[in-house]
């Protein structure tokens, strides 16, 4: 890794903490880590938590189902980010 020893390792236990099973367990926790890497666009981070979230105990339904959430929210954001733009546009050449 490129960062200083201390701040790979701090990263390290940071992300182990963060997995760790306290409220929520392993499997929820990687059906997450699995969404939220999609909205990172992170492709060795949905391999990795993929296979995490099936190793939890996800079924593939389970994992698609989750992915729908992050998927939804890209396509919100985008609406809400360049609808009006692209409206705009739209009216001012109908003129």
């Amino acid at each position: 890794m490129f960062l200083t020893k201390e701040t790979e390792e701090l990263y390290y236990r940071f992300g182990e903490s963060a997995m760790k099973p306290v409220n929520l367990d392993r499997k929820t926790k990687e059906l997450i880590a699995v969404c939220c890497s999609v909205l990172a666009e992170c492709i060795p981070c949905i391999e990795h938590h993929y296979k995490q979230a099936m190793d939890a105990g996800a079924t593939t339904d389970e994992i698609a189902e989750a992915l729908a959430i992050p998927l939804s929210v890209i396509s919100g954001s985008k609406i809400a980010n360049y609808g009006a733009v692209v409206g705009n546009l739209q009216t001012k050449n109908r003129k």
